[in-house]
């Protein structure tokens, strides 16, 4: 029956067809790779940009499903929207991933490990959405070993003004809300969103586990964004950009039932998640001279706290003051120098954390970091670009930190064919909380030192007429090499019965990533990517826990007539271990086999006037019973329907 389903849902998927073609063209400009702006055939990274027509296309209204169907990406939540997401992007830990916002840093500092929080967040004030794979640490710092995801928002129009807004209603009693706009007068320009989710949601206790209930676990989002400036004259203008987001989500127990030890419903728990960003700053632009500086200062303030019959059980409370300095220069070509950009800067950091726990001693500690960066392209040849970059990080705690990258493309034109090759060093600081928090079994260890990965990867892609049509076939892949050392563990000492965290693991990440993509005609497309994944622990050998070894992804768009544009998705996620629990909700083992799952989600856009669209979607088309967690049920179907006013 499985093997019926999925070749339904193949041939649904190759009815339709993705966006990728027109948003990752040879002439897309990409902001992350260099920290400047440069375009996507001259970077030797592995790279995909979401944009706002995919997000509006495909229906997604939170982050975990606007990343779930990219390649190299494990997207896995422990229930609803709203609830603990973690993205393993090449088999690396979610915390080795660095969450931006326009190029801040969104990571939590009061997190027990630093790790963004995946699951939060909704998209609906994203203009796009840029996703490198491999190491940026060179450019961006700590926690950029795995991939870097920068959430770029909306802005003002290029001229005059526009309004654009959206009501859907769907299974789980789900009602979602946006309503934003821009407007760009003279010196001024100015753009704003507000946007509201909530939810009932389903139990995430699966159906298979006794202490089921059937108690859902609701959730609710809210998001306020705005951003713009003022321009003083030709040289010198003014920006500003703040954004505050809460999220609350129920959530179930792993201390419940009969016997108070097994994974059990709980109506009584829940957390709230907020986050408050601002920046203030001032750009000095020479277009003549080829030259940018922006310098911005701001702060980044998260609070997580969990209750537990409506008293505060924990409570976790983080601040990041920064302050950038950033340069872009395009130079004039010169005969050694084709195109050449150069991008330095300094950043400066601030970050504090405070905790209160149920087992933890309380916590409050503080660490200013500074760094200096710089990055150049160039074109040696017509057809050959190198990249490199560097930083230094200097630490409070452990002092300096040195982290490069290397690479270069070769374009093959008789062959339409791109060959690109790059190597990386990376890091990840520890958390103040692996540093300092304590309890009756940890421990502090202040003397932690970061995580340390290096990455080599080789690629190619390639595009070939067909039937008339150019580049009607394009296809790639790329293979990489990780390795990540000095992995902070948790060591327990059971002669004096207490526990370190420190610097023992380490971690072997190796994989390729395929890809081909067919335009038969002018409105329709299909896209299939192929991942594979080893990640093990380089001491044992075990697998690491929640990297599927192979998923697969058949993707599309189709626009049968004018007004109307369909959108399908197939994912195939395979087999992996985690942490498992039997029908009875008792803990079984550490590292147990979980089986794959596949999922189909299908939308459809009908112009119904020039502004105004009708938004039809499903969810998990085919209602699989999946555990995308071990331990907790993904989501049933779900059908949306909606109405959207395009800008």
């Amino acid at each position: 029956m499985k093997a019926q389903i999925s070749l339904a849902a193949l041939a649904v998927a190759l009815s339709a067809a993705p966006s990728f073609a027109e948003d990752q063209s040879e002439d897309t400009v990409i902001v992350t790779g260099v920290r400047a702006p440069s375009l996507l055939e001259r970077l030797p990274a592995t790279l995909d940009v979401i944009d706002r027509a995919e997000l509006d296309l495909k229906n997604h209204n939170t982050l975990v499903e606007a990343l779930s169907a990219t390649p190299g990406l494990a997207v896995v939540q422990s229930g609803p929207a709203g609830s603990t997401a973690s993205v393993f992007v090449r088999g690396s830990n979610s915390k080795h991933i660095l969450a931006l916002y326009d190029g801040i840093r969104l990571n939590d500092v009061s997190a027990s490990n630093g790790a963004f929080n995946f699951g939060s967040d909704l998209v609906g004030d994203a203009g796009r959405i840029e996703l490198v794979r491999g190491p940026l640490s060179s450019l961006y710092g700590s926690d950029a070993v795995g991939g870097v995801i920068n959430i770029l928002p909306r802005r003002a129009p290029e001229s005059g003004s526009e309004l654009y807004g959206e009501a859907s209603v769907g299974a789980f009693n789900t009602y979602h809300v946006l309503i934003g706009g821009g407007v760009r007068d003279g010196r001024l320009n100015l753009a704003a969103t507000a946007e509201y989710q909530e939810s009932d949601g389903y139990d995430v206790t699966p159906d298979r586990i006794s202490t089921r209930t059937g108690d859902p676990d609701p959730s609710q989002f809210t998001v306020l964004s705005a951003n713009g400036g003022f321009a003083f004259n030709d040289v010198l203008s003014l920006e500003a950009l703040i954004r505050h987001r809460e999220s609350e989500v129920d959530f179930d127990t792993f201390s419940g039932g009969p016997t108070g030890f097994q994974r059990a419903d709980d109506p009584d728990l829940r957390s709230e998640d907020s986050q408050t960003l601002w920046s203030l700053g001032l750009v000095y632009a020479r277009p003549a001279q080829n030259f940018e500086s922006r310098l911005r200062a701001g702060r980044l303030e998260m609070s997580l706290e969990s209750f537990n019959d409506g008293a505060a059980t924990d409570a976790y409370d983080g601040a990041r003051d920064f302050v950038q300095w950033s340069n872009v220069w395009t130079p004039d070509s010169r005969p050694a120098l084709i195109d050449p950009v150069i991008s330095f800067g300094v950043d400066f950091q601030d970050e504090e954390a405070q905790s209160d726990t149920a087992f933890n001693a309380p916590l409050s500690v503080s660490e200013d970091l500074w760094s200096a960066y710089a990055a150049v392209q160039a074109g040696l040849t017509a057809r050959f670009d190198v990249t490199g970059s560097i930083r230094l990080d200097d630490y409070e705690a452990f002092g300096d930190q040195t982290t490069y990258n290397l690479g270069a493309v070769y374009r093959l034109d008789a062959l339409n064919t791109r060959l690109r090759a790059s190597y990386g060093t990376s890091f990840k600081a520890p958390s103040l909380s692996e540093r300092f928090s304590s309890s009756a079994f940890v421990a502090a260890n202040p003397d932690l030192q970061p995580e340390e990965g290096e990455t080599f990867e080789i690629g190619f892609d390639s595009a070939l007429d067909l039937a008339g049509r150019e580049d009607a076939l394009r296809f790639g892949a790329v293979w990489y090499d990780s390795a990540i050392e000095d992995l902070i563990e948790y060591v327990y000492d059971g002669a004096l019965f207490i526990g370190q965290n420190r610097n023992v693991g380490e971690a072997d990440l190796q994989g390729y990533e395929a890809f081909a993509e067919w335009t038969p005609i002018d409105h329709a497309s299909v896209r299939v990517d192929y991942t594979h994944t080893d990640a093990t622990n380089a001491s044992t050998g075990a697998p690491l826990l929640r990297r599927p070894e192979d998923s697969w992804a058949v993707t599309g768009t189709w626009r049968p007539i004018e007004i109307t544009s369909l959108s399908a998705t197939w994912r195939s996620v395979g087999a992996r271990t985690d942490v498992t629990y039997d029908d009875a909700g008792f803990y079984v083992s550490g590292s147990g086999a979980v089986p794959s799952f596949e999922t189909v989600d299908l939308t459809g856009v009908l112009d119904v006037r020039d502004r105004l669209q009708l938004v039809l979607g499903v969810r998990n088309l085919f209602d699989e019973t999946y555990e995308p967690v071990a331990g907790f049920a993904g989501a049933p179907r779900a059908v949306t329907l909606g109405l959207r006013v395009r800008p």
